[in-house]
């Protein structure tokens, strides 16, 4: 008897284990300025807000009707929400940036003016004034 209860406990705890990691898991904690994956349904909290990558969209215009691909985050801390989208439109990969509760940011995808290429899941976000263009 006493080799089935053990049995049985390390069957749920081997069941219940990867689950609850499982749930831990989809939120992560992130530092500004570091490379973070990120994936549809993940949320990633930053000192200031958190962000979510909800998919990716492709959008036309006359002048280009092949279409631009957008990818589209959603930036959130309480009831403020906003939607940033970043696009390498005709190739030039350069951050997006953007204003979240009265402070700016930068969204980087592929490639970090200060880290680097990055991988097709990897974002860097930086706080601080925008870079004059």
């Amino acid at each position: 008897m006493k080799n089935n209860s053990t049995l049985i406990f390390l069957g749920l705890l081997a069941f219940i284990g990867p689950v609850s990691c499982g749930h831990a898991a989809s939120e992560q904690k992130a530092s500004y300025g570091t490379r973070v994956k990120y994936r549809v349904g993940k949320k990633i909290e930053f000192p200031d807000f958190t962000v979510e990558y909800v998919g990716e969209r492709r959008q036309s215009t006359p002048a280009y009707p092949r279409g631009f691909l957008y990818y589209d985050f959603k930036v959130s801390r309480g009831k403020s929400e906003k939607v940033i989208s970043w696009t390498t439109g005709t190739g030039i990969i350069d951050p997006t940036d953007f204003e979240f509760d009265g402070k700016r940011y930068h969204l980087e995808l592929r490639r970090s003016e200060k880290l680097g290429k990055l991988n097709d899941n990897e974002l860097v976000i930086w706080q601080g004034s925008f870079r004059s263009r």
